[in-house]
């Protein structure tokens, strides 16, 4: 008897998203199960943000049906979200001792400890990204919902993200993410048409 088919972490049917008045995404479905990656593509302003938000239940969904096998999620959004007046450290500090807290693992990787002393507000973009990224790609979260996390990363770390990503599937996650610049391996592809939303 064959296997059943795995059940999806994500599951998204007739998905419309508004932005005010305008509906920006209409009738969206898809499914992400264990182990698969999403590229979401589009050009400026047709809603890829926008779209992520509504996944990660930041804003409400206009129409349609929306399923998560668990609340539980890692989201890096188009903003870093990096307290500015804030260490490193004192930002990271805050997650200590919640489903939030980054893996140590993680961090290391992204050269996150180099890091600690220096204000939110001194870091490059790309240093930020990597510490958001830190609190996004959470261990105990199946689904990751990433806006754009190769914005800033030069080659290197970008190469370290893309292991980090690929043992995150291997383990049975899955991933939803929005990249202008930079292909995944084997992740499947989702066009939104062009709409009114700035990305």
């Amino acid at each position: 008897m064959p296997n059943p088919a795995p059940l999806p972490l994500l599951s998204v049917s007739k998905l419309g998203v508004a932005r005010g008045d305008a509906l920006i995404i209409d009738g969206l479905s898809f499914e992400v199960t264990a182990g698969e990656a999403l590229h979401v593509r589009g050009q400026n302003g047709a809603g890829k943000s926008t779209l992520l938000l509504a996944l990660a239940g930041l804003i409400p969904v206009a129409t349609g049906e929306m399923s998560k096998a668990s609340q539980s999620l890692g989201f890096l959004g188009h903003d870093n979200g990096l307290l500015p007046d804030l260490t490193v450290a004192q930002n990271l500090d805050a997650y200590v001792g919640s489903s939030m807290a980054p893996a140590e693992e993680t961090a290391d990787a992204l050269g996150v400890p180099a890091l600690m002393d220096k204000t939110a507000r001194t870091l490059s973009f790309g240093q930020a990204r990597r510490v958001a990224l830190s609190l996004a790609c959470l261990p105990g979260a199946k689904l990751w919902l990433l806006d754009e996390p190769f914005a800033g990363l030069d080659q290197a770390t970008a190469e370290v993200l893309e292991g980090i990503l690929t043992r995150h599937l291997a383990q049975g996650g899955a991933l939803v993410f929005t990249s202008h610049d930079r292909q995944f391996s084997d992740a499947r592809t989702i066009d939104i048409p062009e709409g009114r939303d700035d990305v």
